[in-house]
């Protein structure tokens, strides 16, 4: 019996990181997307929650009204958390040369769930497009996302991120093949079966009709958001055409922190929605956990066949190497200097540290939601020039 636990658990890590992905693959290979859109340009309402923001604020408002959209059908509206650097006077200045620009501000600290919710409400159109301040726009980036809602039952649409950075590190490598990984899957999933399962938070829209408030204190708005809409019946989606970039800071620190109140806000969802998720046999379902929900769990399947490998030990040569294998993984931060000559070894060791990395902040931010989240802050991520800034201060 414990035997058959040991490889249901390898199978299901397997299933959500390899299987998947494979039949995701194969399903879309005849299955286009329709390309008989007309132009499409309805009303948009642009929102931004910013905290201290000062070194990309500026780049992003730019990149929103120098793209090919008719300035006349957006509103742009940001909200300003409590921000205590010059985010505010930048915004101030821009709203002078911009008359489409609006700011509202709080002096303390709501969080981020507060700001979207006050940004839904204080917004004028049908449809919202929410984006942080870090993502810069292309000239097409908002007319190739809105063409989709010319098709009705589309409710959400997310762009695709495209990562970039001057700097060179392990981190940025492995960070940038991620989410283009994960670009493909939310693509693919909305190309099927219109179920993208959390669209990036950096940049998606959605019909403001179907928009339920967020709760205080969560902390991955885009899930809850893409969910909602899912439990609406109206189609999720991702649009290829609609790029936008995003820069990495390539510090392995402030990356980790990222993914830790990430996670906390998983498990939040988790429980939030489990009822929408329940059936596993709907569709809906079987991408959430096929997914998402089994690389949650993840650490948990990790830590349960490690110790019944310990127990196994004993029974084959098979169950040797396999600890053999899983306790070269675990010692993967110690291991990589060891194999940097190796270039093929090595690159395989920083795989398996940057899916340890992963699976720790999951397991660790679970910890974190047991304990109780009590604010929905969001703190800045060193990036862009401040990053340039932040790496002068520490030489």
């Amino acid at each position: 019996m414990i035997q058959i636990i040991f490889w249901i658990l390898i199978f299901l890590i397997a299933f959500s990181y390899v299987v998947y992905p494979l039949l995701l693959k194969v399903l879309s290979l005849n299955h286009s997307k329709s390309d008989f859109l007309i132009p499409f340009e309805p009303q948009v309402s642009i929102i931004i929650p910013v905290y201290n923001e000062e070194y990309l604020i500026e780049d992003k408002i730019n990149s929103i009204f120098k793209s090919n959209y008719p300035t006349e059908k957006m509103e742009v509206i940001i909200y300003s958390d409590g921000s205590t650097d010059k985010s505010i006077d930048i915004i101030n200045h821009l709203k002078r040369v911009y008359p489409n620009l609006r700011l509202i501000k709080s002096d303390e600290r709501k969080g981020k769930s507060f700001g979207v919710n006050k940004l839904v409400a204080e917004s004028a159109f049908p449809l919202i497009m929410l984006t942080d301040a870090n993502i810069i726009f292309r000239e097409d980036t908002i007319k190739e996302n809105l063409k989709h809602y010319q098709i009705s039952d589309i409710g959400l649409v997310g762009s695709t991120i495209i990562n970039q950075s001057s700097k060179s590190s392990d981190i940025i490598l492995q960070e940038k093949q991620y989410v283009s990984w994960e670009n493909t899957l939310k693509y693919k999933e909305g190309l099927l079966w219109g179920t993208t399962i959390a669209p990036f938070g950096a940049c998606l829209s959605f019909r403001k009709s179907l928009f339920e408030k967020i709760p205080m204190n969560f902390l991955v708005d885009d899930f809850f958001i893409g969910a909602t809409i899912l439990k609406s019946n109206y189609r999720c989606i991702v649009s290829k055409e609609s790029i936008c970039f995003e820069e990495l800071n390539g510090l392995l620190e402030v990356e980790f922190k990222r993914r830790l109140r990430i996670s906390s806000g998983n498990f939040q969802n988790l429980v939030y929605f489990f009822p929408l998720f329940f059936n596993i046999f709907s569709v809906k379902s079987f991408c959430f956990w096929s997914h998402k929900g089994l690389r949650w769990m993840t650490p948990f399947f990790l830590i349960a066949v490690f110790f019944i490998n310990i127990l196994l030990f004993k029974n084959s040569n098979f169950y040797q190497i396999s600890l053999c294998l899983q306790l070269f993984f675990y010692c993967t931060p110690l291991t990589d200097y060891a194999t940097s000559k190796l270039k093929s070894v090595n690159k395989l060791v920083k795989f398996a540290n940057y899916f340890l990395i992963m699976n720790v902040a999951l397991f660790v931010g679970f910890l974190n939601y047991i304990r109780g989240v009590n604010v929905g802050y969001w703190n800045t991520t060193i990036r862009g020039k401040s990053y340039v800034e932040h790496d002068r201060r520490s030489n």
